[in-house]
């Protein structure tokens, strides 16, 4: 992969799968993008995990999940694209706002992109699996 570690990849796999069979945890859906009948890239969305909740300012936060396009497909607007789709599949769900982590290794890319969408650095957390430093975001929907 282009953008994870191979074991973030299975564990974002194995969640999937538990979606499809009907054994989700905090209400956590995905769904694809496709291109000319091609996957381009994955989206994510979920309650909030409990690390991050106390960066929320409403009483309904929602979670991006994941956010991931091909590299040979940005550029193009797709991310944007997908992102507005999340925001307002959140809204449907109820969400209020929408809370995303994001590592310090993609400070050079997803960080400009999610502050240009609208979302505010609001802390930072270390992430449950690898004690990796993450950048939090907030936007209010």
């Amino acid at each position: 992969s282009f953008w994870v570690e191979e074991d973030e990849v299975e564990k974002y796999i194995e969640r999937i799968k538990n979606e499809i069979e009907g054994k989700t945890e905090f209400n956590i859906h995905f769904w694809v993008v496709k291109d000319n009948d091609e996957v381009v890239g994955v989206t994510g969305l979920c309650d909030p995990l409990p690390n991050i909740l106390k960066f929320a300012k409403t009483k309904y936060p929602g979670e991006l999940k994941i956010l991931y396009l091909d590299p040979n497909s940005r550029g193009k607007g797709i991310g944007r694209k997908l992102l507005v789709f999340i925001e307002n599949e959140a809204r449907k769900q109820g969400y209020k706002e929408i809370l995303i982590r994001s590592a310090k290794r993609f400070r050079d890319t997803a960080y400009g992109f999610y502050e240009r969408m609208g979302y505010s650095k609001v802390g930072m957390i270390t992430s449950e699996s690898n004690s990796e430093q993450m950048q939090v975001f907030e936007k209010k929907l």
